[in-house]
């Protein structure tokens, strides 16, 4: 496979074309900065291009030249460089040299400064520096100082020169048959730039462990789209080129320019390149993470009410769910199986509603307790997914098998309960949920935006395990929540505890 040579990059916004490009890694590691970036001042492709070529040339003399550590430079050559110095001069006056008494102070601000070595150097070093390492020359501090002495002498004759010319004398400037011609250093051939590594190869070997420890895909549809605006951004798709720069200013786009919650910016997009570039350096396609440092400071959104359904909004809810089917209009019998149950199942077990929408017949199984079947609900990444990634299983209460929810699921035939048999489970979830959601909200009533339509009843059972006195990890387990303590792990919470904790919870009315 040919490897590609560096080229400008359009900037996504301006238009205007830059130099991007990795310096030399040996040199990183003496302190260079990693990526050299600057604008080329154009919106034309073809002169971008062509600064391009001659910048990049320049870069590879300078690197060469910071390689070779200080040299002591012929004075041939300085003089010589000065002389390229002095043309450059004169080409920014070649047709106007302006007014004389301007020219009279530069003479004699020239002819009189401080002549010590430290005194031109504050004069000339600057351009000085900027001119051997342009020319790919690294002068040891004997050499800059003679370079240095040349440059002021170049100064003084510039000076009189054009003092002449603004009085209108145009003839040539003997004093420049003086410089040797100028032969520049060679860059180095540039050598190809290694084979790309782009954003989405990061992504795929992200993917790639993610999927194979058993992690939801929709977790990685998610951080494709998060990637994939990142690249849209930077505007190329080269992972080793996207700087900590770059990622500061991708989230102050999506929050200030696109409008994205700080929150959300902060806990979805920046996180997800965070973690998917922090995989690309631990398998060493990257030396440097470039999310790793950066911050979206935000506040946290005033709460004015609680997040969960209260008394009257859950009985609304379960009570319009048991009216007649016939009552839902055009809808699906799927669909309406899924209105029926959908929020009664989540009251009694504070399940999250794709969890339940994706519940297979199979999934109804029974458990011995103290000589009794226990109907239960068992709930698994296997029917589509679970955000824990962990199976658990819920007994039913009481009220939902005394409403008959067993038997329908028993006169089912094998397969999921509220979806259409094959495809993507997760996916076909998602889509019943929004269709419940739209129920709570255009039919049963519920139109508070201050709530979610179908989380709400996970805030709710939390509240209501609370009132009959559930204990935090008997509510976590029925829920499916995890507290990250290590201690959780250890032990199991048998099905006799759960019924026992389940059966406290309260009726609802029907």
């Amino acid at each position: 496979m040919a490897l590609r040579m560096p080229s400008p990059i359009k900037h996504p916004k301006t238009g205007v074309y830059y130099l991007t490009v990795r310096s030399p890694s040996d040199l990183v590691r003496s302190g260079l900065r990693s990526v050299v970036k600057e604008s080329l001042r154009t919106k034309d492709p073809a002169e971008a291009k062509r600064r391009f070529s001659l910048r990049y040339e320049e870069l590879q003399r300078e690197w060469q030249a910071l390689r070779s550590g200080p040299l002591a430079i012929p004075l041939v050559q300085l003089v010589a460089l000065a002389g390229e110095w002095r043309r450059e001069l004169d080409a920014v006056v070649a047709q106007e040299p302006g007014e004389s008494q301007l020219w009279e102070v530069l003479r004699t601000t020239t002819a009189s400064p401080d002549v010590s070595p430290e005194g031109l150097a504050k004069w000339y070093g600057a351009d000085a520096d900027r001119l051997l390492l342009t020319a790919g020359l690294n002068a040891d501090t004997y050499s800059r100082q003679r370079f240095i002495a040349q440059l002021h002498l170049v100064a003084k004759e510039w000076a009189e020169f054009q003092h002449r010319r603004s009085e209108g004398d145009f003839r040539p400037d003997p004093s420049t048959d003086r410089f040797p011609p100028w032969s520049p250093v060679q860059a180095p051939e540039a050598a190809p730039s290694p084979p790309t590594f782009s954003i989405t190869d990061a992504f795929k070997l992200w993917e790639r462990d993610h999927l194979a420890n058993g992690k939801p895909e929709r977790t990685a549809r998610d951080f494709r789209q998060k990637l994939a605006s990142l690249q849209t951004f930077v505007g190329h798709e080269d992972a080793r080129n996207v700087t900590p720069e770059d990622v500061a200013l991708w989230c102050d786009d999506l929050r200030h320019n696109k409008g994205i919650a700080g929150r959300t910016v902060s806990q979805k997009y920046l996180a997800a390149a965070k973690v998917v570039f922090a995989i690309t350096v631990e398998k060493r396609k990257l030396t440097v993470n470039p999310a790793a440092g950066a911050k979206v400071r935000y506040s946290k959104p005033q709460r004015t009410r609680s997040p969960g359904f209260t008394d009257a909004e859950a009985k609304t809810i379960l009570a319009a769910a048991l009216a007649p089917s016939r009552t839902l209009g055009r809808r699906s019998d799927l669909n309406k199986r899924a209105i029926r149950w959908g929020p009664w199942i989540c009251a009694f077990t504070g399940a999250r509603i794709g969890e339940v929408m994706q519940l297979r017949t199979e999934d109804l199984i029974f458990e011995a307790v103290d000589g009794q079947e226990v109907p239960c609900l068992r709930i698994t990444p296997e029917a589509g997914t679970v955000k824990t990634g962990r199976f658990r299983v819920v007994p039913v209460h009481p009220q939902l098998q005394e409403m008959g929810l067993v038997k329908m699921i028993k006169r089912l035939p094998r397969g999921p309960m509220f979806l259409t048999p094959g495809g993507d489970p997760a996916a076909k979830a998602r889509g019943a949920s929004g269709k419940v959601g739209e129920w709570v909200r255009e039919v049963a009533g519920i139109d508070d935006p201050r709530v979610q339509p179908n989380h709400a009843w996970r805030h709710r059972f939390k509240t209501v395990a609370r009132d009959v006195d559930i204990a935090p990890e008997y509510v976590d387990a029925i829920q499916g929540h995890e507290d990250g303590r290590a201690s959780s792990d250890y032990g199991e919470t048998t099905i006799r505890a759960l019924w026992r904790e389940v059966m406290k919870l309260p009726r609802y009315c029907s």
